[in-house]
């Protein structure tokens, strides 16, 4: 029967199954039934803004928790990006006409499966989702846990993969997506490049992640802005990027992050001083603050 005797030892070699025959957690997540039934925020909560038409009463469009596991989340994913992004007609050089959605399926793709497979499990992200917003000018993808053996200024560089959930990520170079059939990740340090590739044929301007030790997000942008300023060091960066879920308390922040009050503040003072951030709130109402429309 080749290397192992029989699906059970299989099973435990790979990490899927203890000694006991019990499912580890890398098991759970990536060939589960329902993981969340012990996870319960393992899980992809996706919303798109509401329209500038749209009544104040409106606080989201197509919001959608996602659940399953790994491979299904991914497949459930592709299919809200295909009903939620806006889509232009665009005619080929070969003269066919097709759909073209505001960001590149494939750069998505990409992305949300990094999220899922390298999301912290540690016991304090187990109440933090993996968050995607589109919003009016740019797509915003966030998973709990910063980077792992990696810097930003290397991503999509360095021709190694690092893996802070090795045993996940393993099971999930071999998993299949239910309705693609497509494998979850390769593994090969090639979703990053893969990313960059996309956008740059869709004409859109490179990723933009923000590494905040305890938070990664990416931030796709609709279009280039030369003229618009930008956060000019990374704490800046940092609470620009934590902005882009929506309004936030500098307490809120300082959860979020796990930086000091002061350090925000000044943060925030700066991008205001640049028209990024602007400030809303008082008479007797908290204090927000949030990212400034294009």
């Amino acid at each position: 029967m080749g290397r192992f005797r029989d699906d059970g030892e299989l099973l435990r070699r790979a990490g899927i199954v203890t000694a006991d025959g019990q499912p580890t957690v890398a098991g759970l997540l990536a060939l589960g039934a329902h993981p969340q039934q012990w996870f319960p925020r393992y899980a992809i909560q996706a919303a798109v803004e509401p329209r500038d038409s749209d009544p104040p009463a409106v606080r989201a469009r197509n919001q959608i928790t996602i659940t399953g596991a790994i491979p299904r989340m991914l497949d459930e994913a592709m299919a809200w990006a295909r009903r939620s992004f806006d889509t232009t007609i665009s005619t080929s050089p070969s003269g066919a006409v097709r759909d073209v959605p505001d960001y590149p399926l494939d750069a998505f793709r990409e992305l949300v499966a990094n999220a899922l497979v390298h999301r912290d499990l540690d016991r304090w992200s187990a109440g933090y989702a993996v968050e995607i917003r589109v919003r009016r000018d740019r797509l915003v993808i966030d998973n709990p846990g910063g980077l792992y053996g990696i810097t930003v200024d290397r991503l999509g560089k360095d021709p190694f993969t690092s893996a802070r959930n090795a045993r996940l990520v393993s099971i999930c170079q071999y998993a299949r997506s239910p309705l693609e059939g497509a494998r979850v990740i390769e593994a090969l340090a090639t979703g990053i490049p893969t990313v960059t590739a996309a956008l740059e044929r869709a004409g859109l301007p490179p990723a933009h992640y923000v590494d905040s030790g305890i938070r990664f997000t990416v931030v796709l942008h609709r279009s280039l802005s030369p003229s618009r300023p930008t956060p000019v060091n990374r704490t800046e960066s940092v609470v620009y990027e934590a902005l882009g879920g929506g309004s936030r308390t500098v307490a809120e922040l300082e959860a979020m992050l796990g930086l000091s009050g002061p350090n925000i503040r000044r943060a925030l003072r700066a991008l205001r001083a640049s028209g990024l951030v602007q400030l809303s709130g008082g008479r007797g109402r908290p204090t927000t603050y949030r990212i400034t429309l294009s």
